[in-house]
């Protein structure tokens, strides 16, 4: 299927889908949500997202089938759920990186825990991802949003929060390059 914007509905129905389908093998997945979809969750100004980024908790392979029966259930891209996101995430990941979004199915048993990258964490993946070209500069855009969200607002700041996330590494001269214009941009971004 052709690849079409999500809202926070879309995604939460799937979910629903997911922690049913789940549920009836007796199974209970987890995913952790990263990217335009943890800040779609996350904050109001945010409307749709192109698709989810995640990782697959145990058992990956219930939770991918999860994922394709509610992709046909929504009519949705094969890849709406697809975990792309692996190359910007450090090797090890820290739990505290994450903030508990829900159980699914809503209001029933649970057969799916739903986990969303923090701000912080969103900001310096995005920092990260800086070194690839993306449709419409997407990763930069992203970052001022949660910025003002985490209250960073300098250079240092932004260094200090990659150099955080990822301590092992240096940040690519050219995400370091497009610091000072990502400071303007949380700048504009804050409100007044």
């Amino acid at each position: 299927m052709k690849r079409k914007d999500m809202d926070i509905e879309t995604i939460t129905k799937a979910f629903d889908l997911m922690g049913r389908y789940l549920r009836e093998r007796n199974t209970i997945g987890e995913i952790a949500v990263y990217g335009g979809s943890a800040i779609l969750l996350q904050f109001p100004w945010r409307k749709s997202t192109e698709d989810v980024e995640a990782t697959f908790g145990k058992p990956e392979a219930s939770v991918k089938d999860a994922a394709a029966f509610a992709a046909i259930e929504l009519r949705l891209p094969d890849a709406w759920l697809n975990n792309s996101v692996g190359s910007f995430t450090p090797e090890v990941e820290e739990e505290d990186f994450f903030v508990l979004f829900g159980d699914y199915p809503r209001g029933e048993k649970s057969g799916l825990r739903v986990c969303l990258a923090k701000p912080e964490y969103l900001i310096a993946m995005k920092l990260k991802a800086l070194v690839r070209d993306s449709y419409d500069d997407k990763d930069f855009g992203d970052i001022a949003g949660p910025a003002v969200e985490a209250r960073i607002e300098t250079a240092a700041q932004l260094n200090d929060l990659f150099a955080s996330f990822f301590p092992e590494e240096k940040l690519d001269p050219v995400a370091a390059a497009r610091i000072p214009e990502a400071v303007e941009a949380i700048r504009a971004r804050k409100p007044r």
